[in-house]
């Protein structure tokens, strides 16, 4: 969508004011969208755009414009109309252009005998919500008594008509065959790479003089899956527990799967202190309540002493059908399994092979509207069994469990806010504090930064800033993150490209 200006701006809001206020000083202005129609049906669009319209002008106080109407005048000024508009800030943009005081817009389903209505009441002026309502008719209650109940809700009363409605949350979805088809062929891929990667004759390989022997393993694990991967998550200081609702999340928390609102894809690269890291994921909606992601990560350094290739579906549900003081809040799981592969360059440095798989586990619940939580249980176990061709010894070895929690609180439509911290489960284990901040300038461009600090009882750890920017331009979001290391140990950068399906 097109920016709009000033002067067009100006010479909007005169024509409308002029055209449709002019006997009506002191009332309200409205411009009302048709509703989006899940199975694009005109028949329901029309329908429910008719009856939106009369319940708006039987509230009584305001001046309702039409959408053809406003279409009329960006034409007039020769200004492309926004198609297919349901962001807020898309919203408003339209309102302020046409000098609306206020605009109303949504959508509308029917399945299964019921109507599912989703309004939200925009003040273009203060440039923020009044109020959003999401409801669904009981079987056989008709498309003008919910809408017209939306509208009384939208304007104050919460409680009309409360015996014939309940919370909608969203369109019915029938995605379960890509869930299980993609499932089966990320596993299946894994396992077969893993079996073969395991079972490989490293030839070649060093003798190693000394016997291998069975150490205490580390309470810290440091394998690629535990970095951060994305451009965006990594800007705000790795700090994404709480805000995995989208492609980037699968390798933070699965819980949010449950919350993507549909397709999308990411490919990733990050160069970090010799090691090249390439990740690419995708997500989707098998059901309503159930969301899912497959990922992939693979890293090594450019000698290729160590390879790792990690294969991760997961799979979440949302609690929607809660009592009212409840807010829906979703659980998940991810499965993975992970191939590792060490190569000797020394005369005395040992080669083998490791296969491996474990289970990450997370919640994500919306506190409110502007609030979420998150939690995470990493590696909850990650097993692989190790092959040391230079000795011939195997043994399993596993990746210590760490917890995440955190939480996400969004300012308006422009500013959000991200913080989260780690809590050690193990004595070598520290607490880790992170936080962000995302803003958002000239519609387009989103500036990030962060701050992370490990909390040490034997030695000073450094700070890790961190600072990106994303560019997102209709379906596409492209993003970047630099990370900057106060010992000066090594620089970090990350760039991903994600596509909305």
């Amino acid at each position: 969508m097109r920016g709009f200006s000033i002067t067009a701006t100006l010479i909007a809001s005169l024509i409308v004011h002029t055209a449709a206020l002019g006997s009506d000083s002191g009332k309200v202005s409205i411009g009302i969208l048709y509703p989006e129609s899940y199975g694009d049906s005109h028949k329901l669009k029309e329908q429910a755009y008719q009856e939106m319209t009369k319940c708006v002008q039987d509230v009584g106080f305001y001046v309702v414009c039409l959408q053809n109407t406003l279409e009329q005048q960006f034409n007039k000024i020769n200004v492309e109309f926004p198609v297919h508009c349901r962001d807020p800030r898309c919203v408003i943009d339209i309102g302020s252009t046409a000098g609306m005081d206020r605009m109303l817009y949504g959508s509308i389903d029917y399945d299964d005998n019921r109507f599912g209505v989703q309004l939200t009441l925009i003040d273009v002026v203060m440039k923020q919500k009044i109020e959003a309502v999401s409801i669904e008719g009981a079987p056989g209650v008709s498309l003008s008594d919910i809408i017209r109940t939306a509208i009384a809700r939208l304007h104050g009363n919460s409680r009309a008509d409360s015996s014939k409605v309940s919370i909608y949350h969203g369109p019915k979805v029938h995605n379960e065959k890509k869930f299980l088809l993609s499932t089966a062929g990320v596993m299946g891929v894994g396992l077969i790479y893993g079996l073969i990667n395991y079972m490989a004759d490293h030839s070649g390989a060093h003798k190693l003089y000394a016997e291998y022997k069975d150490d205490d393993l580390a309470g810290i694990s440091s394998l690629a899956d535990q970095i951060p991967l994305f451009a965006r998550p990594a800007a705000l200081a790795n700090a994404y527990v709480a805000a995995s609702d989208d492609a980037y999340g699968v390798f933070y928390n699965p819980a949010g799967m449950a919350w993507v609102s549909g397709p999308e894809a990411v490919l990733a690269y990050q160069y970090r202190f010799g090691v090249d890291n390439i990740a690419a994921t995708y997500v989707n909606k098998a059901t309503r309540e159930i969301g899912f992601g497959q990922g992939l990560l693979y890293s090594s350094d450019k000698d290729h002493m160590l390879t790792e290739l990690y294969f991760v579906s997961s799979v979440a549900y949302k609690f929607t059908h809660l009592p009212d003081f409840i807010r829906p809040f979703s659980v998940g799981m991810n499965l993975k399994l992970a191939s590792n592969r060490v190569k000797g360059k020394m005369a005395d440095a040992p080669s083998g092979s490791s296969f491996g798989a474990g289970v990450d586990l997370g919640l994500l619940w919306e506190l409110s509207e502007r609030i979420r939580y998150g939690l995470l249980l990493k590696d909850v176990p990650v097993v692989s069994r190790w092959k040391n061709v230079s000795t011939g010894a195997t043994y399993y070895q596993a990746n210590a469990a760490s917890l995440h929690m955190g939480g996400t609180f969004r300012a308006g439509y422009k500013t959000f806010l991200i913080g989260e911290g780690e809590i050690p489960l193990t004595k070598e284990q520290n607490w880790k504090m992170a936080g962000g901040v995302e803003q958002e300038i000239f519609r387009y461009f989103l500036l990030r930064a962060g701050l992370q600090k490990e909390v040490q009882t034997t030695m000073e750890s450094p700070w890790k800033i961190t600072g990106g920017l994303g560019i997102n331009v209709k379906r596409f979001s492209l993003d970047g993150s630099y990370e900057y290391n106060t010992l000066r140990v090594f620089d970090v950068i990350n760039v991903s490209l994600r596509i909305l399906l």
